[in-house]
């Protein structure tokens, strides 16, 4: 019962946050990590392009954003393989680091860039044949077909 209260309550809140804040002109990504529908959607279309579990949905009627385009509002994804569940990661700053921080789009971050080799998950991983498959699928993909991604042959 109080759970129920306290989620009404979030959601209540979180609505009205929604309702009150404007919707973002101009980018605010260095600053604040904020963007803008625009940026949303051409960020969505690059991962949906290059990374074939990605995919655009419209999601449900009474949900739907005006400042999104009706068949892109979320993204989401299947079948992604990982070694480690959820609750084993956790975040460690000094993992990180800024890959091609001075390129056009501004770079990207890589979150297990300092994860050492011998890190009991990673190496379990290494030893999983599925996970093996999956690498080296990634290693083959190539952006020649129609569809946009393929393994190359």
């Amino acid at each position: 019962m109080m759970e129920r209260m306290i989620h009404s309550l979030k959601s209540n809140a979180l609505a009205t946050a929604q309702y009150l804040t404007p919707i973002l002109k101009e980018s605010k990504f260095r600053e604040t990590g904020v963007i803008t529908p625009e940026e949303f959607v051409a960020a969505g279309d690059y991962l949906v392009h290059h990374c074939p579990t990605w995919q655009w949905t419209s999601g449900e009627e009474s949900k739907i954003k005006s400042y999104l385009p009706r068949e892109k509002q979320f993204l989401i994804t299947h079948n992604v393989p990982c070694y480690r569940r959820c609750k084993h990661m956790e975040y460690i700053e000094e993992n990180e680091t800024i890959v091609e921080e001075d390129s056009e789009i501004g770079g990207w971050i890589d979150t297990h860039h300092n994860v050492p080799l011998n890190d009991p998950m990673a190496a379990s991983a290494s030893n999983d044949p599925a996970v093996s498959e999956v690498q080296d699928q990634i290693v083959n993909i190539s952006l020649e077909s129609r569809k946009g991604i393929t393994k190359s042959s």
